[in-house]
């Protein structure tokens, strides 16, 4: 997703640090706060600018094994990350956050939650 929409954008680069670079520099109307850019790649890394910065961090490792349905993983990942938003914490902890709910996301079949999560 990140590739097409660099080629729309008419970024000229498919490596996904540089779109996050050129993404997050396109104007925005709230000039309070600069824009962050966050891009899942499934099993590899979540790319992640902020100011100058571009940080990458690792997914929680799973066995192939483990994994049922990836389906909601992406979604999953957005309600973890701003879970942790809403309530002022780091950045790093919204990726964390986001990382766990995927991550147990993937190991059910559809879209499903269990009863109590461990997230802390």
């Amino acid at each position: 997703e990140a590739a097409a929409f660099a080629r729309e954008q008419g970024f000229e680069t498919e490596d996904i640090e540089e779109i996050a670079k050129k993404a997050q520099s396109l104007p925005k109307e709230n000039k309070k706060r600069q824009r962050i850019v966050v891009f899942t790649q499934g099993k590899e890394g979540t790319v992640m600018t902020k100011g100058d910065k571009v940080e990458t961090f690792p997914v929680l490792e799973i066995d192939q094994s483990e994994i049922v349905d990836t389906n909601g993983a992406g979604d999953a990942f957005v309600g973890g990350f701003l879970s942790q938003l809403v309530q002022d914490k780091t950045f790093e902890q919204c990726i964390r956050a986001g990382h766990y709910a995927a991550n147990v996301i993937i190991r059910h079949a559809g879209c499903t939650f269990p009863e109590k999560p461990d997230f802390h």
